[in-house]
């Protein structure tokens, strides 16, 4: 844009330029830069200036930036450098178009159902690749979820993930993560592992379907309380096209006891693909596009992406059209030859 006045990052200056701010967290802020080698956008974390002279804070930037790039998957996030200068720290990261998951669940919840399944299940496997890593993300929420202008969804922020093989920085008695999404054993001071992380799906989910959290209220304390006791609403009173199994799963997920609670992302992955596979279409990221169309993130004609997404779904219907029709010829053929086995017998025993 002509005219436009961008940010300076001390240190940064000859290797990006077009430097916006975008975002202000808890932690950092976050800008959009160009990096000029490969002219390609990038994304920029910082810490924030109030922030910059504690330890501790440094210490979890330096964390995720650390376990972010130790994690390349399509649904993360994904980490290209990590630079500390003079008293600033930066992470360079992978630039996503898009928008936050929270954003998309204020405007348009609840969510169509297939678009509701299709980001569950993306986070449900990038989930399962952080926790097959060792890992537990910790501040899972619709804020730390982004869906890109492709309908593809990642899940950012490793500012608190937990690595059980290094030494905890968290001071007892000391919360971390969002309150509305944290699991009993957080607030209890219980043991965290994958099931926290699942704990914080679930709520997501819930609030895809429904449009709202399932323990919400207007102060901590109660919000703590009602978790705790895992009472909330259940999921199929906002809506009567939610099958019984995604109402299992939501409940699976949202269970206080954690050793009642489902305990593998990487199973719920599975099943959920599963459920997916047989009773949705085949384009899930080209229906995510067509809600961001319809709401007004994205600009296009969502009639030429339905089109996009008949032609692959009658692809994969004839796919397994023509994978019914070899198996049904075998099993023809194993017929066959078992009769004609039978017929040998008979004959041979046949008197003559």
């Amino acid at each position: 844009m002509t005219g436009q006045v961008f940010a300076q990052l001390d240190g940064l200056s000859n290797e990006y330029d077009q430097i916006e701010k975008m975002a202000v967290g808890g932690m950092a802020e976050v800008y959009r830069a160009r990096q000029r080698s490969l002219d390609r956008p990038v994304a920029i974390k910082r810490i924030r200036p109030d922030l910059r002279e504690s330890k501790d804070i440094r210490e979890r930037f330096k964390r995720e930036a650390r376990a972010a790039a130790n994690l390349l998957h399509q649904n993360l996030a994904h980490v290209y450098d990590y630079r500390e200068i003079d008293a600033e720290a930066y992470i360079i990261m992978e630039y996503i178009d898009g928008f936050d998951a929270s954003d998309v669940i204020h405007k348009s919840a609840p969510l169509p159902m297939d678009v509701a399944l299709g980001i569950a299940s993306k986070v449900l496997i990038g989930l399962a690749y952080i926790h097959s890593h060792g890992m537990v993300h910790r501040d899972l929420k619709p804020e730390n979820i982004r869906i890109t202008t492709r309908g593809e969804v990642k899940i950012m922020d490793f500012g608190i993930a937990y690595d059980p093989s290094e030494i905890n920085l968290t001071q007892p008695g000391i919360l971390i993560g969002s309150p509305h999404y944290l699991a009993p054993e957080q607030i209890q001071g219980g043991k965290i592992d994958a099931r926290v992380d699942i704990f914080a799906f679930g709520i997501t989910f819930y609030e895809m379907l429904t449009g709202h959290r399932p323990f919400s209220e207007t102060d901590t304390e109660t919000v703590f309380a009602r978790i705790v006791k895992g009472r909330y609403t259940p999921v199929e009173s906002f809506r009567k096209d939610i099958s019984p199994f995604i109402v299992r799963m939501v409940d699976d997920c949202l269970h206080s006891i954690p050793a009642k609670r489902a305990n593998s992302t990487k199973q719920l992955s599975e099943a959920l693909q599963g459920f997916i596979l047989q009773n949705l279409p085949a384009s899930l990221e080209t229906r995510i596009q067509q809600l961001l169309m319809k709401q007004g993130f994205l600009t296009g004609d969502p009639g030429k992406v339905e089109i996009q997404e008949k032609t692959q779904t009658h692809g994969i219907v004839n796919e397994s059209t023509k994978r019914a029709k070899r198996v049904l010829l075998w099993l023809l053929v194993v017929v066959f030859l078992i009769a004609l086995i039978v017929a040998a017998v008979k004959l041979k025993s046949r008197p003559f």
